[in-house]
């Protein structure tokens, strides 16, 4: 009852609660009764999760993915810990420093997840290899793949030699659209040197996605999948594990990705770079 009231009062944002909890759980994890403490080391664990990520303290990651990593051995059916799993993993991707420590657990977790006899969870599991892919990709080959708006096959080979923004955008998103003007731009002024973009469209509504183009004369190429966009599902965005967008990808003349963080100046700032001695 003590661990059950300090658990519901820590939720609803009592410090103290937390504190208290914390060192009750500590004691129980120790403790005679082996489902108490099972359940005690759970919530251990996603206090010391919850602490690598307040602090924002790469360091503390590995602890934490190995005892989650066996609680999803123990059990890959269990939903809740994948829940939790994947959620931890996102969170370390997005810390500074987190892509190593985040590769480590997609890698843990995902190998964890396709065990499961849940189609969910082993879904998860195929989902976290595509973030594995995309954390990845720095220094390496980016495949770039799927069907133009005409319905003809997207041919890589015609980005050769040339320096390419892969976008993963929709028009429903908002920050998509407002990250358009700054390509457009890049896209004028560094066109003509050998700066091409393609679009890798979420949208599902296709009359939507067209109206939007035409409308806003967007010319670089756009791929978008049927049946209906299979918006977050399209093929190259599943293969990528891309989770949030805008994703936006730069890809040297060499075919290997220089950056995945471009948005807003940093785009103008890298193609400079790489553009410097172009006439």
């Amino acid at each position: 009852m003590k661990l059950q009231s300090l658990t519901l009062l820590a939720r609803l944002g009592d410090r103290d609660a937390e504190a208290t909890l914390s060192e009750f759980a500590e004691t129980l994890v120790n403790g005679g009764d082996s489902e108490l403490a099972a359940e005690a080391a759970q919530i251990v664990l996603v206090g010391d999760a919850q602490k690598v990520l307040k602090d924002q303290d790469v360091t503390g990651a590995e602890s934490v993915v190995t005892r989650i990593n066996a609680l999803l051995e123990k059990d890959p059916d269990d939903g809740a810990i994948a829940q939790f799993a994947m959620q931890f993993a996102g969170a370390l991707e997005h810390m500074p420093e987190g892509s190593e420590a985040a590769g480590k657990a997609y890698a843990a977790f995902g190998g964890a997840f396709v065990k499961s006899s849940n189609p969910q969870i082993k879904a998860m599991g195929e989902g976290m290899a595509g973030m594995l892919r995309r954390l990845g990709l720095i220094g390496n080959e980016m495949e770039i793949r799927g069907t133009n708006l005409d319905g003809q096959a997207f041919d890589q080979k015609t980005l050769d030699g040339k320096v390419v923004l892969v976008d993963f955008w929709a028009t429903w998103c908002g920050p998509c659209i407002a990250e358009m003007p700054n390509v457009l731009a890049a896209y004028e002024k560094y066109h003509d040197k050998g700066f091409e973009v393609v679009g890798i469209s979420l949208d599902t509504d296709r009359d939507a996605l067209e109206a939007f183009l035409k409308e806003k004369e967007i010319p670089w190429t756009i791929l978008f999948e049927q049946p209906e966009g299979q918006g977050w599902q399209h093929p190259l965005a599943a293969y990528y594990g891309i989770t949030g967008i805008p994703t936006v990808i730069l890809v040297g003349r060499d075919g290997k990705v220089v950056s995945m963080d471009v948005r807003g100046e940093k785009l103008g700032e890298e193609l400079a770079k790489i553009f410097k001695d172009a006439k």
